[in-house]
């Protein structure tokens, strides 16, 4: 069939649906923006939180605390009782919202104030995403009630939903969702933990039957890769919506070692970075043919396109629990020490912020960096995406590649171990001192990105 033709009965597809493909954010490009909304908005209402025994954790991949004899899951939407001691929230705003501090800071007051509860509530992992429904607003919270004994091991869960992967897919396909569950359980296999995995589905569609076939899917998707699936409430909010609440388990302590990394540390990725920009290229193309025009111009074939889009696709829609062991092997049993040389001292996905996230963990470990490298799935495809305006930052994904701070003298048997797991590793760049988190990047990173307020961040080598 031809592209043009199945892209038309595509459109009219969503369309039927009440959706417009053009206009869904693919992946985790959906997020609401950490450094205009999300970031001021929790300086405004920590503090009045904290007065009323609810706390917020700084950033983090995903929740962390010690497991204990029994730990008892609710899920509440919009609201109501439970004694819970901590929760991972899922928030839905709509774009007045995400683009207004002062509007996001009041919805979130309301959707954490709205659980009562007898405890103090630690808020460990926050997740926003924005719709283009404007009655399409939602607060989920997975809670969690921690009850007996303390154990020797730590209990992680993070929630991470998206609306779609690949607009020009059936909305219900298995590799929508295999990508969106994917990419919650990375904030997981970032940690190293692969052990005891259940998986709670969000999902939300503007009509029953595709609901249903969308949860089918995760049926599909647990069985598949023998993690558990636990059924619960899920939104009715009829926007598209898929992702999950993720829980698992490890016996080693987790490479959250921020005080450890050194001048001796280095940067490992586990591959390229820019999933989601040969996906939003492919849509643009067909919606506005004379797109292809200017892209052959720059020497990129459309067969090129469909090539890159096709391996884009295959890495998001593999979970990453090769990964999870590789550094898990590398990560001190629960209650003992770490070694420089011997441990992964500290780890994060490169998604929805794109390479933004190292600088997060760099201010997170109080030290300077300097990337010798951005790597990204297509460097030609990247550059005409940002120079067209297609994609602001063609170096975020989605299902990511994991970055790791390890020592110098780790990096080249981790790299060996990755790429006998698969993977094409390479060291990205290095610690250059103690400091406030300074990133320096090469300087083609001004053709990658073209947001103003992420390029910011940044110091451009010269």
């Amino acid at each position: 069939m031809d592209i043009f033709v199945k892209f038309r009965e595509n459109l009219e597809i969503y369309k039927s649906m009440g959706l417009n493909p053009l206009s869904l954010a693919t992946g985790c490009a959906v997020k609401v923006d950490l450094i205009e909304t999300v970031y001021p908005a929790l300086e405004k209402l920590r503090k009045e939180l904290e007065k009323r025994n609810i706390y917020i954790l700084p950033r983090e991949d995903a929740d962390i605390f010690v497991s204990t004899e029994k730990i008892i899951h609710k899920r509440l939407i919009n609201g109501g009782e439970f004694d819970a001691d901590r929760a991972i929230s899922l928030i839905q705003v709509n774009q007045e919202t995400a683009g207004n501090p002062q509007a996001f800071a009041e919805f979130l007051f309301r959707a954490y104030t709205s659980v009562k509860t007898s405890r103090k509530l630690t808020i460990g992992k926050g997740h926003s995403i924005v719709t283009t429904k404007k009655d399409g607003e939602i607060a989920l919270l997975d809670l969690f009630r921690l009850e007996g004994r303390r154990e020797r091991s730590y209990t992680v869960a993070n929630n991470d939903t998206i609306q779609i992967v690949d607009p020009l897919d059936n909305p219900g396909s298995q590799t929508q969702v295999d990508v969106a569950i994917s990419n919650s359980l990375n904030d997981l296999f970032t940690k190293g933990v692969f052990q005891g995995l259940t998986v709670i589905p969000v999902a939300d569609a503007p009509n029953d039957e595709l609901k249903r076939r969308l949860l089918g899917n995760y049926e599909n998707f647990t069985r598949k890769y023998n993690m558990e699936l636990k059924d619960d409430i899920q939104p009715s909010t009829k926007t598209l919506m898929m992702g999950a609440t993720v829980i698992g388990k490890s016996d080693h302590e987790l490479p959250t070692f921020y005080d450890k990394v050194d001048e001796d540390t280095v940067i490992v990725t586990t591959r390229y970075f820019g999933e989601l920009t040969p996906i939003n290229v492919h849509l643009w193309v067909l919606a506005v043919p004379e797109l292809i025009e200017l892209m052959e111009a720059k020497g990129i074939s459309f067969s090129k396109l469909e090539e890159t889009k096709t391996k884009a696709l295959r890495v998001m829609s593999t979970p990453n629990i090769h990964v999870a062991k590789v550094i898990y092997n590398h990560l001190p049993e629960f209650g003992k020490d770490f070694s420089r040389e011997e441990h992964v001292a500290m780890t994060t996905d490169v998604t929805g912020p794109g390479i933004f996230v190292i600088k997060e963990f760099a201010e997170k470990a109080g030290v300077n960096v300097e990337l010798s490298s951005v790597p990204v799935i297509d460097r030609d495809i990247c550059e005409f995406a940002t120079e067209n305006f297609i994609i602001p930052n063609s170096t975020i994904g989605t299902n990511g590649a994991i970055v790791m701070f390890v020592n110098k003298r780790l990096a080249d048997d981790l790299v060996e171990e990755l790429e006998r797991a698969g993977e094409k590793p390479e060291v990205i760049g290095k610690v250059v001192g103690k400091g406030n988190g300074a990133v320096i990047v090469p300087p083609y990173v001004t053709k990658l990105i073209r947001r103003d307020n992420v390029l910011r961040q940044f110091k451009i080598k010269e």
